[in-house]
């Protein structure tokens, strides 16, 4: 059994890297692909097979793994002669890792070739759980395909959730993403109020993780706001992305989402404001800029 894996970002190059290590330890195969090869030097330089192309991967593998911007990248791979679905000689099942629109999802899997199951299985955790093999994964679909592979999903995840039918894993990824982005601009707002009153910063964000407004975003965001850095791991344009795809989920699904809407605006204003490739906290520099005042540790 080969196993084939395309996108090698910060989050796929993580989790390709622990999928490598447990197909040494249980002999097999991992082939890897991406624009990117400098990406897919370094993974073949580990032991792993350079994919070629979608086509080539494909026909030599059972288990697929994706790892992808947008829905427009997922698509092109698996549509088309040289896509997933033209290719599925071998394939068995695929396992989509990425942050998709659900509408998008179904709508691939009305095309899809009749005996490949397809997953969505998003994962959560950022880079760091990605190289650390500690991701969770929020799946879609039947507890029977996630039982089967178990093993070879505990490579580089540390909790595997099943949310429900195709398509929940999505809905769940995002569901979990819109309180990640309504918390990371009201951080900015809650450290601007204490600045402006000249609260120590630092204080304040000891107050903030040891009480009601406790979260994984208060935790390891609000450093790196006070630093400036403004956490560089993912971008601003993923981050506004990942708010249009919400969203579209509200809409799709008839939810009203006023303060999702509203956090969807700031962060495509940050966007025009500073660009696709700013780190995704630079939202918080509106407020800053709205301001004239800096959110800085105290030197």
């Amino acid at each position: 059994m080969d196993i084939g894996f395309i996108g090698l970002g910060k989050m796929g190059s993580g989790m390709a890297s622990n999928l490598l290590q447990w197909s040494k330890t249980h002999g097999y195969k991992l082939r890897v692909l991406d624009i990117n090869q400098e990406a897919v030097d370094s993974l073949v330089a580990e032991g792993a097979i350079d994919g070629e192309s979608v086509a080539n991967l494909v026909q030599r593998c059972s288990i697929l793994f994706t790892s992808l911007p947008t829905a427009k990248e997922i698509n092109a791979v698996a549509l088309g002669e040289e896509g997933i679905f033209a290719n599925i000689e071998t394939l068995d099942v695929w396992f989509e890792t990425s942050t998709n629109a659900l509408s998008d999802w179904e709508a691939l899997k009305a095309q899809a070739p009749h005996g490949l199951v397809m997953v969505d299985a998003p994962v959560t955790g950022g880079s760091e759980g990605a190289q650390a093999g500690t991701l969770t994964m929020l799946v879609g679909g039947k507890r029977c395909v996630l039982d089967r592979y178990e093993d070879v999903l505990s490579a580089f995840t540390a909790k595997r959730v099943e949310m429900g039918p195709s398509g929940a894993g999505y809905v769940g990824k995002l569901c979990q993403l819109h309180l990640n982005y309504l918390v990371a601009q009201g951080i900015g707002e809650a450290l601007m109020l204490g600045k402006q009153a000249d609260l120590d910063l630092d204080t304040l964000w000891d107050v903030l993780k040891n009480s009601c407004a406790s979260s994984y975003v208060v935790e390891s965001y609000v450093p790196k706001v006070l630093d400036g850095s403004y956490d560089p791991s993912f971008t601003l344009a993923l981050a506004t992305k990942d708010m249009r795809l919400i969203s579209e989920l509200g809409a799709h699904l008839t939810v009203p989402l006023e303060l999702g809407d509203k956090v969807y605006s700031s962060y495509e204003e940050a966007l025009s404001k500073y660009g696709n490739d700013a780190p995704h906290l630079s939202v918080v520099r509106l407020v800053e800029d709205q301001t004239g005042s800096h959110l800085r540790r105290e030197l």
